[in-house]
């Protein structure tokens, strides 16, 4: 083993190549054994990619000499390039065979990030990137997938920025390792994204529509933001902070819907009673709030709360009750 802090860095590790399963061997001989082997060498008569063609996009010779492992076809090879990662952390880098353009990205563990890329729903979910867009676009048989180095969790942003400052890969639109780390949107651009996100994640589109968080997730995510965990603890707001949001309140409308709402949650339902000769009293209406039953007869909400908690009868005809 090469107990060295970077597993490949001031070493020569020979590149691997992984051969694929012959059809037409296994139709003849009816035997096959289901091992994967490797080799240094390439098949000058096969017409798919090689190992020396994506080398040949490396134009850093040091870093083209060094490389870990290379799959020619991340279609084909998808489930070694899983499997042979498992729990390795390092740095990769996908290759597009027919533009030669290249992506450098690192992961503490190799194995979940490309389960991650070989999802396609998810590549489709971040569409923002460039390299999502391209493995739509060609497809996983036209990509290689290349392993630059393996080495430490603590060193990943370190090997990262070497590799991207040395090979400036072109689906990499930051080029500050950690991915969007120290990348700031303009005022523009923030205003054009909530623009456009506005009204589209609501309704049974929202991530939690149906959704409801259990008795026991409640009381965690309310102990979370306890005390000196909460993110406010101590905190006073500014007088200029207090102005700021009391102008944004100003003008706000609730909607008929949303006053519902608010009125069932923390209005006091009344139900009205009118005088009938034969009947006694009979039920009108019941209203979520006071304020509500009190509009109905055009009186004030505190003359309905009055007379609910007296008992007494309006106007000789009618009963306010809570229940």
């Amino acid at each position: 083993m090469i107990s060295h802090k970077y597993l490949n860095h001031g070493k020569y590790v020979p590149i691997q190549k992984c051969s694929k399963f012959n059809e037409r061997s296994f139709l003849n001989n009816k035997v096959f054994s289901l091992r994967r082997t490797y080799s240094t060498s390439s098949n000058k008569n096969n017409c798919e990619p090689t190992v020396e063609s994506v080398k040949s996009n490396v134009h850093d010779k040091d870093i083209s000499s060094s490389l870990v492992k290379v799959y020619e076809n991340a279609y084909s090879m998808k489930k070694a390039i899983i499997k042979e990662n498992i729990g390795k952390s390092g740095i990769y880098m996908w290759t597009n065979l027919l533009t030669g353009d290249t992506y450098i990205g690192q992961s503490a563990d190799l194995s979940k990030r490309f389960r991650k890329y070989f999802s396609l729903s998810y590549v489709k979910s971040k569409k923002g990137f460039i390299i999502s867009r391209a493995l739509i676009k060609y497809g996983y048989a036209n990509f290689s997938v290349t392993v630059l180095e393996y080495c430490d969790k603590s060193d990943l942003l370190v090997r990262e920025q070497y590799y991207l400052d040395k090979l400036n890969p072109q689906y990499n639109i930051l080029k500050i390792a950690g991915s969007s780390l120290g990348f700031k949107h303009s005022e523009k651009t923030k205003e054009k994204i909530s623009t456009s996100l506005k009204g589209v994640y609501i309704g049974d589109k929202s991530a939690l529509f149906g959704r409801l968080h259990t008795e026991e997730t409640k009381k965690k995510m309310s102990f979370k933001k306890a005390g000196i965990s909460n993110p406010l603890y101590g905190k006073i707001h500014s007088e200029e902070t207090k102005e700021i949001m009391k102008q944004k309140a100003l003008g706000r409308k609730h909607t008929s819907e949303t006053k519902d709402k608010i009125s069932a949650k923390h209005g006091n339902p009344v139900n009205i009673y009118e005088k009938c000769s034969s009947e006694g009293f009979k039920l009108i209406g019941s209203f979520v709030s006071a304020r509500r039953a009190a509009k109905f007869l055009g009186i004030s909400g505190s003359t309905v709360i009055r007379y609910m908690n007296s008992g007494a009868i309006f106007k000789e005809r009618y009963k306010f009750s809570s229940k």
